[in-house]
């Protein structure tokens, strides 16, 4: 009878109506105050006594317990007890207290449960609440976060894109007022040389109409009489030597041996062997502002005043100084930091270091064509320099024939510091290896010219690197016994506008690889002496392709020719000027002899081939 919630309706409203709890918990609590010795006979007796007492007042609450909201109930079935007992009065009357303390006590409880319910629910709503209130806060802050962060970015492109087109217009501007600034510092510059050369022109004729007049008095030769733009023409075509001996003639001679344009190309490697080092000197400071291209190749006579000299002339373009055994570190030094135009350099079989390097790689800025062949004093540590320095990086041709103490690691710093190389000559290096070619490649794809005579070391490999890498116009290669079939197919694939092929002494070439050179069209230049493995097959295949259109120079050298082949050679090849037949023992007199049906044949070699005297004097 504890709770009476999921009572039945009917149920609940007679207990209801009859308080039956509160009857019940009276009898109760009578009984464990009073104690009798029959406790049916007491419940009896008072259930008689509440029969004829008055009506209790009873209140309900489904949610607890019953309990009575009247006390005189209880008082009077404990009242009764103690008036029937009146000899243990005290005791009874603690026990009532203490029944009394246990029912508060159990009432307290039973509400503070049920606060401590009610408390718990509010609490727990109130963190959902507020856990429901601070994730609406986290979407609200996001979603203002996210519409900031687009507005942002709006105007930050906006920004950007205003940034971009003012630095755009102010490129504009700067280009506009740069190539203003360079025309008007042209213009004084060719006004000031205008009249330059004006003063010099008026110095020469009136030089060389005084000459005249004298010549006039005296006795004229042909060279004075002529107009003096014919007579110039005339002189240009002698060397520097002979201009100043010409100078010694007359006057006449010596006004037009000072005309500038004559010291725009000066060649003193015809008189290495007799000019001195102080008449290049006095050449030099004589002519130095007209001087372009120098080459002084095997003149080992050349002293520190006539290197000054050269570093004078700023408008130097070429410098070519080849086999002079006087060069240094500290010469190339003084000419290249004032030699800022020098295109065009060659210190070929020279003794110059890496520091030449090092200075080449900081101050010519502007060179594209550098020659080192068979300099064997610099290293792998000088070509650094090529990529680590600001210089060089323009170079497009560059020649380290010779050159066998280069490595793998020279050949990179090649390739990182050149990447725009397109003519690369190695000749004569038997240390070059497919390795050393892939390095080169990996970074230079610009190649179209490759020189490799003497690569006796490299195999199919480097020509399928050469065919993934470039396209070239120009292949040459000597003296290698490794490259097949496979190796020619690569590249006669990957340059189909290869038009130079020199591929001398290659023993593994084969007919074969004819017939992949014979799908060039723009073949004109073939060589492939001492292809043993040649024949008339390959040659036939070759010569009724329509790549032959085109050939001017053909060498067959020590190959097995045909009478047959060279017949197809004259019909087929109407543009072949040059024709290499020397040691092919196979020919007669029949093909030899057909040779002279050729009308653009120049230069023919017949040098070890069997032929009677008619037929040479045929030819």
């Amino acid at each position: 009878m504890a709770s009476l919630e999921n009572a039945d309706p009917s149920l609940k409203e007679y207990i209801l109506k009859n308080s039956l709890p509160q009857i019940f918990q009276s009898l109760l609590a009578g009984l464990c105050t009073s104690c009798p010795d029959n406790p049916l006979h007491y419940i009896e007796e008072k259930l008689l006594a509440i029969q004829g007492s008055r009506e209790i007042d009873i209140v309900w609450d489904v949610e607890d317990d019953l309990y009575p909201s009247d006390q005189t109930l209880v008082h009077d079935m404990i009242g009764l007890c103690i008036s029937e007992n009146s000899d243990d009065d005290i005791t009874k009357s603690s026990f009532f207290e203490e029944a009394l303390h246990c029912y508060r006590r159990s009432l307290m409880k039973m509400g503070f449960m049920a606060w401590k319910r009610y408390t718990l629910i509010r609490r727990i709503e109130a963190v959902i609440l507020r856990r429901n209130m601070d994730t609406a806060k986290s979407h609200h802050a996001r979603n203002v976060l996210h519409y900031t962060f687009r507005i942002w970015m709006k105007w930050v492109q906006s920004k950007k894109k205003r940034k971009s087109d003012a630095i755009k217009k102010l490129q504009k501007v700067h280009k506009l007022l740069q190539c203003r600034n360079i025309f008007f510092a042209w213009r004084y510059v060719v006004q000031d040389s205008k009249r330059t050369q004006q003063y010099i022109e008026r110095w020469e004729n009136s030089l060389l109409e005084k000459s005249n007049q004298e010549v006039d008095s005296i006795n004229n030769d042909i060279i004075s009489a002529l107009p003096s733009k014919l007579s110039l023409k005339i002189f240009q075509y002698l060397e520097s030597g002979d201009l100043i001996r010409c100078a010694k003639v007359c006057d006449t001679w010596m006004a037009i041996t000072q005309t500038c344009s004559l010291w725009n190309k000066i060649n003193f490697s015809v008189e290495k062997h007799w000019i001195q080092s102080c008449d290049i000197e006095k050449i030099l400071k004589k002519y130095r502002p007209f001087v372009v291209h120098l080459n002084l190749r095997g003149c080992m006579s050349l002293m520190w005043p006539a290197f000054r000299c050269i570093s004078e002339c700023r408008n130097l373009q070429e410098l070519n100084l080849s086999e002079c055994t006087n060069i240094d570190d500290e010469t190339v030094r003084i000419i290249s930091e004032s030699c800022q135009s020098l295109l065009y350099l060659n210190l070929s079989h020279t003794y110059v270091t890496n520091g030449t390097l090092k200075v080449l790689s900081r101050s010519c800025m502007n060179l594209q064509y550098l020659s080192l062949a068979h300099c064997r004093r610099f290293t792998d540590k000088g070509l650094q320099f090529l990529a680590t320095e600001k210089g060089c990086h323009g170079l497009v041709y560059i020649d380290l024939s010779g050159c066998t103490q280069i490595t793998v690691d020279g050949f990179r710093s090649i390739a990182d510091g050149c990447s725009v190389l397109q003519h690369i000559v190695f000749d004569n290096m038997p240390t070059f290896t497919d390795r050393c070619l892939q390095v080169l490649t990996a970074k230079c794809h610009s190649l179209v010219t490759i020189s490799l005579l003497g690569s006796s070391h490299l195999t199919d490999t480097a020509f399928k690197t050469i065919a993934e890498a470039a396209s070239l116009i120009k292949l040459q290669i000597e003296g290698n016994e490794h490259i097949t079939d496979i190796g020619w197919k690569a590249v006669c694939k990957s340059s189909p506008n290869l038009s130079h092929l020199h591929a001398a002494d290659c023993p593994k070439m084969t007919d074969a690889s004819l017939k992949y050179i014979a799908s060039l069209k723009n073949i004109s230049y073939l060589d492939i002496s001492d292809c043993v493995r040649v024949s008339d097959v390959g040659l036939r295949c070759f010569i009724d392709s329509p790549s032959v259109a085109k050939l001017k120079e053909f060498n067959l050298s020590n190959c097995r020719v045909s009478d047959i082949v060279v017949v197809r050679i004259v019909q087929r090849c109407s543009m072949l000027t040059t024709l290499n037949l020397a040691y092919c023992e196979s020919l007669t007199d029949v093909g030899i002899e057909f040779l002279s049906n050729s009308r653009c044949l120049v230069c023919l070699d017949m040098t070890g081939c069997h032929m009677q005297d008619k037929v040479s004097c045929l030819l």
